[in-house]
């Protein structure tokens, strides 16, 4: 048992209670710093802003009304000029609004401007009425010159009655402005200083809060990072602290002296986890397993138990100690209900409370007394079963034990797994080469028993064509027509075959003759004609250079061949194949360009795959095998050349073909390859 941390003084003191004092006196210090910024500011506030707000009305409604009057003098000027309604209708407006203006100004005006007020109401009157008489006589009578120049001057007395008014006002606000700015200043000063001492006063109630706090906090903290560290001897002393805090050093000084043993278990346990990993057979994994565990944990006996497979039933893998008493042989046969045991967490068990049954009886047998039982695995399934046995008179599993056992457990069940998928993976691999080597065999046979009985068809399909066992209608022609072609796929289909095959085999034997590419290609391009034009497919054949190379015959006929005749097969009618040859330093180029359906991005990696078809060809129901463009790399790559593909869907392909030409050192041929090369440039 963990010793418990002792119990702090009597006298001590929670992190609580310091807080709810600091908290308390800075709570006090905001409602006497409001107290103080209130009394320093409502009652100059309240003594400026009713003069204030009055001078304001009245400057406001005085505005009004010279608005008004400008907007009269407006239209009295437009109108006398014009003559247009408009004008007049505007003056009649402003003369119908004037007397709502005055009157809100004179409610509102103060006792030190009420002359003023008088003194324009009076000119604004008299202008009225000057300018209703000049109204009044358009547009029959235009008003003289004296007349328009007496109601302008009037119109200035009315201006200047303005001006004077509002300067009185402008001169009474900035006075109540100026007080205001002194009892703010006042009001601010007050602000800083209580400010400053609610301030200073927080600073000093939270600072010896703090203190008490994190001084004796940051003691623990530093042993505990020492601990960290590595300097296992360190521990805590502490006086006055916290009671929390004096806790939290209590029981970081218990765990001290465990953390020792434990890290050094745990040290242990990874360097032998690691050395079980290298085995790659069950048994032996096993078998390391229960040993390392036992000597890890002290234990007297350890059994792993494996379900039974494919294989049968395991035997169990029992481990004891030397000086070990009992025989731990009954709990390695003990029935165990692998449906019913999930992998888990590791479990103690107490024997003496266990109920009595067969599992109980042969924990007797090995003189148990507690045990670490285990079952782990991997996906939910269970794929062994781990007891750690303690005999009587040993000390309890301490739970960093326990812990450390149900880790292995779940080590051991990956191990098992990886060790049984390389197993696996070694039978599947033998099983596969013997599969492939089967079917390589099957192709040969099947392909060249296929020959012989196609040859009898092709040849009685001969006879019949020519008429020569008797003449054919129409429809026996088309009907014979179409066995032959499908004689022919079927013939190249086998020659494929035989090709992939003899590749497979390793018996693809080439040889080396000079030859002129130029002519295999244009000999190429003649045999595809008739397919192409079936097709509606026009092939255009661009090779006009002469191209020396050494090479055979035979597979770069069936090359050239299956190049053109994938680009007629994928093309629409309507569509164009072109074929073009040149020669690029020690190259020879040639590039088959169509303009068919196109092969999608995600397939294009896959092309030179043994069977791999494109998604789009498979889905347009377009017959083949997949083997084309396998022949074609191989037999382009055995000539120490390469070849590339490049397309985009529903636009074209461009397959292009390098080969080396040959060098001056080529010239040596023999009479019968030159021969040869002549007459395949006749051609």
């Amino acid at each position: 048992m963990n010793p418990r941390p002792p119990p702090p003084d009597a006298g001590s003191t929670s992190i609580g209670q310091l807080l709810r004092r600091a908290f308390g006196g800075v709570v006090a210090l905001v409602f006497l710093m409001g107290v103080a910024g209130l009394v320093a500011t409502v009652p100059p506030f309240v003594a400026i802003s009713a003069p204030l707000n009055d001078l304001l009305r009245t400057r406001s409604s005085s505005a009004v009304v010279r608005t008004v009057l400008f907007d009269g003098q407006q239209g009295l000027n437009g109108y006398l000029l014009t003559g247009q309604g408009t004008e007049r209708t505007s003056y009649q407006m402003a003369r119908r609004d004037y007397p709502a203006a005055e009157a809100r100004l004179r409610g509102v005006t103060i006792d030190e401007t009420h002359a003023l007020v008088e003194t324009l109401t009076t000119q604004a009157t008299s202008w009225w009425a000057l300018a209703d008489q000049q109204i009044d006589s358009m547009p029959s009578t235009r008003p003289s010159t004296a007349e328009i120049t007496r109601e302008r001057e009037q119109f200035a007395r009315v201006e200047s009655a303005y001006r004077a008014l509002d300067l009185r006002l402008v001169q009474k606000i900035s006075e109540i402005n100026r007080i205001n700015n002194v009892l703010n200043a006042v009001a601010l000063v007050v602000l800083a200083i209580t400010t400053a001492l609610a301030g200073w006063f927080a600073i000093r109630i939270g600072n010896s809060a703090t203190r008490r706090i994190t001084d004796p906090l940051g003691q623990v903290l530093e042993a505990v990072a020492r601990l960290g560290r590595g300097e296992r001897e360190v521990r805590v002393t502490l006086a006055g602290a916290p009671t929390e805090i004096e806790a939290v050093a209590a029981a970081v000084n218990t765990t001290a002296g465990e953390g020792d043993r434990e890290r050094r278990m745990f040290d242990l346990f990874q360097e032998h986890s690691a050395a079980v990993r290298h085995h790659l057979s069950r048994g032996e994994a096993v078998a390391a397993a229960a040993q390392v565990l036992g000597d890890l944990l002290g234990a007297d006996h350890v059994v792993i138990r494996l379900p039974p497979d494919s294989d049968g039933e395991p035997e169990p893998e029992i481990w004891s100690a030397a000086d070990a008493t009992g025989d731990p042989t009954p709990l390695a046969r003990a029935p165990v209900d692998w449906d019913a045991s999930p992998p888990g967490q590791a479990v103690v068990r107490d024997v003496r409370q266990a109920p009595p049954g067969p599992m109980t009886a042969a924990l007797h047998a090995a003189a148990a007394r507690r045990v670490i039982e285990v079952t782990f695995g991997e996906g939910g399934s269970a794929t062994g079963q781990l007891t750690v046995v303690r005999q009587r008179g040993r000390g309890a599993w301490r739970p960093y034990e326990v812990h450390l056992a149900g880790v292995f457990a779940a080590d051991l069940a990956r191990i098992l797994t990886h060790a049984k998928l390389f197993e696996q993976a070694h039978e599947l691999v033998a099983r596969m080469r013997e599969v492939d080597s089967t079917k390589m065999e099957l192709l040969w046979t099947v392909s060249h028993e296929l020959r012989t009985p196609l040859t009898s068809v092709a040849g009685y399909l001969e006879v019949l064509i020519d008429q020569e066992a008797g003449p054919l209608n129409a429809a026996q022609e088309r009907m014979l027509g179409v066995i032959d072609q499908n004689v022919v796929r079927l013939r190249r289909l086998i020659e494929d075959l035989l090709m992939v095959s003899r590749i497979e085999a390793g018996r693809l034997a080439l040889s080396h003759d000079l030859l002129d590419l130029t002519a295999l290609v244009r000999t190429a391009c003649t045999e595809i004609q008739p397919a192409a034009h079936r097709a509606d497919v026009a092939v255009t054949c661009d090779v006009d250079e002469p191209m020396t190379i050494r090479g055979d015959r035979e597979s770069l006929d069936r090359m050239l061949l299956q190049v053109l005749a994938n680009a007629v097969k994928f093309t629409g009618p309507g569509g164009t194949v072109t074929v073009a040859a040149r020669i690029s330093g020690p190259n020879a180029v040639l590039v088959v360009r169509d303009t068919g359906i196109g092969i999608p991005a995600a397939d294009l990696p896959h092309l030179f795959t043994r069977f791999f078809r494109a998604t789009n060809a498979i889905r347009q129901a377009i017959p083949g095998t997949g083997l084309g463009l396998t022949i074609v790399s191989t037999v382009v790559e055995r000539h120490g050349g390469t070849v590339t593909i490049e397309s985009e869907e529903g636009v074209g392909t461009t397959a292009t073909i390098v080969l080396p030409i040959a060098g001056p050192a080529d010239d040596d041929a023999t009479p019968a390859q030159r021969t040869d090369m002549h007459e395949y440039s006749s051609a």
